[in-house]
């Protein structure tokens, strides 16, 4: 199962879709408080997540500020779980995109169709509908995400080919090191709705609470993603359970 097809499954249910993240390092952390990285086994972390009914896992494999080991943990948790795996790397070639495609085609190639990359508009610019084209051709997925509304211009190059949209709530251009506040709202996602349509919106970062996970559902997101949260949660399974359930369902 690939990942719009594992949250719209987990909406039919009437729970939250909650992917999961894992991350070697997360910067805001290190910088402030010298927090070291995270040395537990990927696929068992991603098996706790699953257990606690997320949607999907998400893995941050960037190496050089978050400390990812793509080679280790992209095989560690889809082979230790059924869910479908969102790969979060500064993706700005296709070289990058060859590059994950071989790791997956060298475990398993069905596994492809369970991944997907995330794209960062910005970044891509006007290489951004060739990027995803190229993703797509390579059997797996793509979450475009944005910085908010000011990103949207991108989007309406796409047309509806954006099947999965995600909305950072944190600025990825600062490493995610600012304030944890959920700043989407209905407004933001009804202008979302006019340029991609019933495409999946993903209410990315800043969620500490089940209280953080309603704003960004009742705001009209689909679903939710749980990084530092989750990390440092000393229940893993437990606390994704309580998001899994914060919608009221």
């Amino acid at each position: 199962m690939n990942l719009p097809e594992s949250i719209r499954l987990a909406r039919s249910r009437g729970v939250v879709p909650i992917v999961a993240e894992i991350k070697r390092l997360i910067p805001k952390l290190a910088a402030e408080y010298g927090r070291p990285r995270d040395e537990r086994e990927a696929g068992q972390l991603a098996s706790l997540y699953q257990t606690g009914g997320a949607a999907g896992i998400s893995l941050v494999t960037e190496q050089q500020h978050f400390g990812g080991e793509p080679e280790k943990d992209v095989p560690a948790v889809l082979q230790a779980t059924s869910l479908p795996l969102l790969i979060k790397d500064f993706i700005l070639d296709s070289a990058r995109v060859d590059f994950y495609a071989g790791i997956l085609g060298g475990i398993d190639p069905s596994f492809t169709r369970r991944a997907t990359l995330l794209l960062h508009a910005h970044m891509l610019g006007e290489q951004l509908p060739a990027m995803l084209g190229y993703v797509y051709s390579c059997g797996m997925h793509a979450l475009i995400e944005t910085r908010g509304p000011q990103d949207l211009h991108y989007l309406s190059r796409l047309g509806r080919r954006a099947l999965m949209v995600g909305i950072n709530n944190k600025n990825i251009d600062e490493l995610e090191m600012g304030k944890d506040q959920v700043r989407i709202t209905p407004e933001i996602i009804a202008g979302y709705r006019e340029m991609i349509g019933d495409a999946v919106i993903i209410s990315q970062s800043a969620h500490r609470s089940t209280a953080d996970i309603r704003r960004s559902i009742e705001a009209g997101a689909d679903a939710v993603l749980v990084g530092t949260a989750l990390m440092l949660s000393r229940d893993p399974a437990g606390t994704v359970s309580s998001f899994v359930r914060a919608g009221g369902g």
